[in-house]
């Protein structure tokens, strides 16, 4: 496993142009509709991001392509492959079409596809479009994440922490949370990266929308 994370690594960093967008996102209406809701329907807070993860990527065709062979390719639905840590090692399930799932149904698939890539059964493997990595769980504030290929782009998400922010002219106390795309250069640009970021960022912060 250790060999095989390392080749594709070493592929991913010497052939695809990375480059980095973040943002620190205002969660305290994030936290209290996850709160809300787990009472409703067992969710996580990561079932959140891949919601709104899911709906964005569907909005933004160049997020649903990668380069195969000489070709760029589009894939037509939001396929969310999601990082897992296991004993020796990192795997990424997929949840095909997570576009089309609403919140408790989603919530259940990446619940099972997580349940089952920890007992090394990987579902969909390498039928993803886009893949979130998230070690908010661990404490990490921020990182950035290497893009899974062939896919081009993966969102890093950070811990949700109390932080100091200024509303209004005012110093208050609040959640925020800090989200950092990486991106290959090849099929996709700034301008786009900022666009999907910004659109993530509005659907977490409004989280009625999800």
């Amino acid at each position: 496993m250790r060999g095989t994370i390392a080749r594709r690594l070493l592929e991913a960093k010497q052939t695809i142009p990375h480059f980095y967008v973040s943002r620190t996102i205002r969660a305290a209406a994030l936290a209290a509709f996850y709160k809300a809701r787990r009472q409703q329907h067992p969710c996580t807070l990561n079932d959140l991001v891949v919601r709104a993860v899911a709906m964005a990527v569907a909005e933004f065709q160049m997020f649903r392509s990668r380069i195969e062979g000489n070709e760029l390719v589009t894939l037509p639905d939001a396929n969310i492959g999601l990082a897992v840590g296991i004993d020796g090692g990192l795997v990424v399930p997929v949840i095909l079409q997570a576009n089309l799932l609403q919140l408790p149904a989603l919530a259940a698939e990446t619940r099972r596809v997580i349940e089952l890539a920890r007992e090394r059964r990987v579902e969909n493997s390498g039928r993803g479009v886009f893949t979130i990595s998230n070690l908010g769980m661990y404490g990490v504030d921020e990182f950035s994440a290497i893009v899974n290929p062939p896919e081009s782009g993966i969102l890093a998400v950070g811990a949700l922490r109390d932080a100091a922010v200024v509303e209004n002219g005012e110093l208050r106390a609040s959640k925020v949370m800090t989200l950092t795309l990486s991106c290959d250069h090849r099929v996709i640009d700034g301008m786009a990266a900022a666009q999907f970021l910004a659109r993530v960022t509005d659907l977490l912060e409004s989280p009625d929308l999800l």
